[in-house]
């Protein structure tokens, strides 16, 4: 069971389904991703899940997001990617982040069921 601080169930699903609307309006735009738009995305997205003191539930998530797509190095000077490979690459990560975002909004969701019918 997750244990929710800093905000109520209903708030934080709220927010959760904002998040999950914002990422597809990212997959949803013709134009490619870009580094800074999935990043600010990201940041959002950590800091909402930051409100689930258990964030070491979410290692196997990231861990997957490593091995699958890989680091994206800010820091380089020049990437290696084309920019054709940054922008399936960061719609990967958001459609991973996306599928995190799912579970843990079934999961916060529940938890605001049992509260409200009082268990």
């Amino acid at each position: 069971m997750l244990h929710i601080t800093h905000t109520t169930p209903n708030r934080l699903a709220a927010h959760l389904r904002r998040l999950q609307r914002a990422g597809e309006a990212l997959l949803a735009h013709p134009d490619p991703v870009t580094t800074k738009a999935e990043g600010l995305w990201e940041v959002r997205v950590w800091r909402c899940l930051d409100k689930i003191t258990d964030r070491h539930a979410f290692d196997a998530a990231l861990a997957r997001d490593l091995e699958d797509v890989g680091e994206i190095d800010l820091l380089a000077p020049r990437p290696s990617r084309s920019a054709a490979e940054l922008d399936e690459l960061l719609r990967r990560r958001i459609r991973r982040r996306l599928g995190t975002l799912a579970s843990v909004l079934e999961q916060v969701e529940a938890h605001a069921e049992l509260r409200s019918s009082g268990h």
